[in-house]
């Protein structure tokens, strides 16, 4: 699943009327109860901003500061629209891990961080992870991991 993207919901949050008010334009739309969806409990939108699993993080990081500070008046009004409970920045970082690996930490870059709280959107990490199995490591489990994307 591709999770590079911005999304923003809510039980009360109404995405109808705050598309009527916003020159923002958003890939999904959903309301609760959409059977379409899954049942979902909340309302909300989403903008996909690429592909996550493809995408470098670093390049991930540069897209969402470009959409940020190029949406930032309307991403504002989003945090603040009544009834939105969480805004949240989706980077996906994919990964090969070998058995060797014990853990990592991320975090945002400064850059990124700084317009983040500008707006009020959570960026969260979702990584996916690719484990090597024993005695077959695939050619890029086999290269260290650069994890300071």
């Amino acid at each position: 699943m591709n999770h590079f993207g911005l999304f923003a919901h809510g039980e009360s949050f109404d995405p109808d009327a705050f598309l009527a008010a916003t020159t923002l334009r958003f890939d999904e739309v959903w309301h609760k109860g959409d059977k379409g969806r899954g049942h979902p409990r909340s309302n909300g939108v989403r903008k996909i901003l690429g592909d996550g699993i493809t995408t470098p993080l670093h390049e991930q990081e540069r897209i969402a500061i470009d959409y940020i500070v190029a949406n930032r008046d309307g991403l504002k009004a989003l945090a603040r629209a009544p009834g939105v409970a969480a805004f949240i920045l989706g980077l996906q970082y994919h990964i090969v891990l070998d058995e060797s690996t014990v853990g990592f930490c991320m975090g945002p870059s400064a850059g990124l961080m700084s317009r983040a709280l500008d707006i009020g959107i959570e960026p969260i990490f979702y990584v996916t992870l690719d484990r090597a199995s024993r005695g077959r490591r695939s050619r890029a489990a086999a290269e260290p991991i650069d994890v300071s994307d």
